[in-house]
């Protein structure tokens, strides 16, 4: 995925810091557990976030797990559980859905990349798209708009995002109560809308220089392949309005366990890397095992 969700170390308790290293390696071992080893590879810190919001009941304690990444040093993990269990589908899905994009757009050798791990992951995303049909058919139908949107060189800034938010949204199928799922739908949905922005910002430069699409490239006059530093203000400021109505949606939630790191990663997370983006200063971070 994008890994711009994530929280703010600094800010995370000691307790809190662990839970979260606990739940991403407890990601990476159940990846393992549902599509094999390869699947650890698609671990990442978006789903991550995920299994936070949609878990329910009380909190999972930590087992020590074997790390392939770490032979000699065993790691907490939290356990396997419906929440994680569908994180660990999404990734599959979400992750070569995003393969299939890099095989559409990008130059000639990410392309062969791309087309060789899609080949890897074969097996895998039949499985999950088999587990998971409602989430990937959604998720297929919004690539698609997206897809034909990027074709016309779409200049709406809204029309692209709303692709990409209205299928991250579709992550919050877990839920069976209508309620819960809804606000947990409007606060994916300005995640989503959040992550697509983000990342258009981060990659403008690039995509100027390649041609790639960006709605960016249509939506404003650059100066030097670069927003004007008014242009700059006012993006921001629409992004950061979906940070502010996922944090709302944030609210209406009832407490759980982890409350505390969701709270972290909407409120001093997200702001943190748009800033961090803005001020071309973000550098998206490796394997945190």
């Amino acid at each position: 995925m994008f890994g711009y969700v994530l929280p703010r170390r600094d800010k995370l308790t000691e307790t809190e810091n662990a839970r979260y290293r606990a739940a991403y390696c407890g990601l990476c071992r159940d990846l393992k557990k549902r599509y094999g080893f390869r699947a650890r590879f698609l671990v990442n810190y978006d789903m991550t976030f995920l299994f936070f919001l949609l878990q329910e009941g009380e909190a999972g304690q930590p087992e020590r797990c074997f790390c392939p990444a770490r032979p000699f040093c065993k790691k907490d993990c939290l356990p396997s559980d419906g929440a994680m269990d569908y994180a660990a589908d999404l990734s599959v899905l979400l992750s070569c859905w995003k393969l299939r994009d890099a095989k559409r757009d990008d130059g000639f050798f990410k392309r062969l990349a791309a087309g060789f791990c899609l080949r890897l992951y074969r097996k895998p995303f039949c499985s999950a798209s088999a587990v998971r049909e409602q989430e990937n058919r959604v998720f297929a139908e919004q690539l698609a708009r997206l897809s034909a949107l990027e074709e016309q060189n779409c200049g709406s800034i809204d029309r692209a995002a709303d692709a990409f938010a209205t299928l991250l949204k579709a992550c919050a199928g877990y839920h069976a109560d209508e309620t819960l799922r809804r606000t947990k739908e409007c606060l994916l949905y300005h995640v989503g809308r959040f992550l697509y922005l983000t990342d258009a910002l981060e990659d403008l430069p690039k995509d100027n220089r390649s041609g790639a699409y960006n709605p960016l490239r249509y939506r404003y006059a650059l100066q030097d392949g670069k927003l004007t530093p008014a242009d700059k203000e006012q993006f921001v400021q629409t992004v950061d309005a979906s940070i502010s109505m996922a944090a709302s949606a944030l609210e209406l939630l009832p407490e759980t366990a982890d409350r505390a790191i969701l709270n972290n990663i909407i409120y001093y997370g997200l702001p943190a890397v748009l800033k961090s983006v803005a001020d071309s200063t973000f550098r998206k971070k490796g394997n945190n095992k």
